[in-house]
């Protein structure tokens, strides 16, 4: 069979190139041949640039070369073979697949992109023009250029409108343009389609629905759908769709007197899960935390002035300001946890709502200073010490050094109470440095190997 196949080779050759080949040109590209055939590839080389030498204008001579190249690993020359090979045919197919791969190796993803999008333009095979396709997508993805993905999608799924890859790709693209009643149609048709049981088949299918239903506001579709995403790299996406994450990140706000932010995300864990009765509850006692108080305050205040006891005095001073620290009487706040702390110099809980009051008061640098105080505090407990982490984070934030706010948001991470809240503001950072990364779907580029 071997030796059938041989000649049929040799007799292609010798009809393909006999009126090209010129001063024995056919010769020393046979001799090439038999030489590659039995891994003498060096010596090969010497053939087919011999070949060359006798047709310098035939491009089947330079292939064969650079794919002589490819198995020695000699990247840097397989290029320059296969970059000749196209100069001197424009529509050389063969040469623009390997060079893609080529490309790839050398980071060279522009020309790389090129490549594939000349193969998929002389390319006949539909099946093979769609893995062009797929390729150029999954390289935009891992460069981070995914938005420049739209026209090669469109390209593929003209092609193949039920390729999986391609609606997951399109619908990925949908929802981060916005376009989510778009992604659910897209990935509903794919999800039809899938028939596997396991999860790393489909996990990421059904989390692109559920974000898109999401994203919707249609919060139960949403919750089936990523019941089915919740598998391996997916986990922690479907859990920060979830009503117990929004408690999380509205416990940590509520800590640090941050409360519109703790309402808001206590108001979105309602809306995914709306009889969810912790997060009503933070919205009762954040309802009561803000309702006007002045009366009370003023008699706490009097009440607290006339104690005898030093430590009940500094105790009414310390309620006092937490009072006014809630109705956003900062300055009555910072005097009042003065006052307690000329009583009880450790007490860091007078001085952190001292701290926070100056931060809302914008006294930043005053309250950095606080916030090291209560920090060189050997004794205080973990979750104290978490949380002022992360109050200094959110002071960091505010004055504009986002290295320093990042590092007391990953102190405040370690601490379960802060860990999804210091992760959120980590996040915002990142986004402002414009730092996302595309780790969705599987990136790997696939094309024909060598032989």
């Amino acid at each position: 069979m071997k030796a059938q196949v041989y000649i049929s080779f040799v007799f292609l050759l010798i009809t393909s190139f006999a009126v090209r080949a010129q001063d024995g040109g056919l010769e020393f590209l046979l001799r090439a041949e038999e030489l590659r055939k039995n891994n003498r590839y060096r010596e090969a080389i010497d053939e087919y640039n011999k070949a060359i030498q006798s047709d310098p204008t035939n491009p089947e001579y330079v292939f064969r070369k650079g794919k002589a190249y490819v198995v020695l690993k000699d990247i840097d020359n397989a290029i320059e073979c296969f970059e000749k090979t196209i100069n001197l045919r424009k529509d050389y197919l063969g040469a623009y697949v390997r060079l893609a791969r080529l490309y790839v190796v050398k980071n060279r993803i522009n020309d790389a992109i090129a490549a594939f999008d000349n193969a998929f333009k002389y390319d006949s095979n539909p099946k093979e023009k769609v893995e062009y396709k797929i390729n150029i997508v999954k390289l935009l993805m891992r460069a981070n250029r995914f938005m420049e993905a739209a026209p090669h999608i469109a390209d593929g799924l003209a092609l193949d409108p039920n390729n999986l890859q391609l609606l997951f790709f399109n619908a990925h693209l949908n929802n981060k343009t916005g376009k989510h009643d778009l992604a659910v149609k897209d990935m509903l048709k794919a999800t039809s389609f899938i028939t596997s049981q396991d999860p790393r088949d489909f996990a990421r299918y059904y989390y692109e629905l559920g974000l898109a239903y999401y994203k919707l506001g249609k919060y139960p579709e949403s919750q089936q759908a990523l019941a089915k995403a919740n598998y391996g790299p997916y986990k922690a996406k479907v859990f920060e769709m979830t009503h117990l994450y929004f408690q999380q990140l509205s416990t940590a706000y509520f800590k640090v007197y941050e409360l519109e932010e703790s309402k808001k995300m206590a108001e979105q864990a309602t809306k995914i899960k709306p009889d969810f009765a912790p997060a009503h509850e933070m919205l009762v006692n954040i309802s009561k935390m803000t309702v006007n108080q002045s009366t009370v305050i003023k008699q706490q205040k009097i009440a607290a002035e006339a104690q005898k006891d030093p430590g009940e005095k500094a105790q009414s001073f310390f309620k006092v300001a937490q009072m006014e620290l809630n109705s956003g009487l900062y300055n009555d706040a910072v005097a009042s946890a003065d006052a307690c702390l000329a009583i009880q110099p450790l007490n860091y809980n007078a001085a952190f709502i001292k701290a926070v009051a100056l931060h809302k008061l914008n006294k930043l640098n005053e309250s950095m200073n606080v916030i090291n105080e209560i920090l060189k505090n050997s004794g205080l407990d973990q979750d104290t010490r978490a949380q002022t982490y992360f109050l200094q984070g959110l002071v960091f934030n505010k004055m504009k050094n986002i290295k320093a706010a990042n590092e007391a948001f990953k102190k405040a991470e370690q601490h379960p109470i802060f860990k999804y809240a210091a992760v959120y503001e980590l996040r915002r950072n990142d986004d402002e440095t414009v730092r996302e990364k595309e780790d969705e779907g599987d990136t790997n580029i696939s094309t024909p190997e060598d032989q």
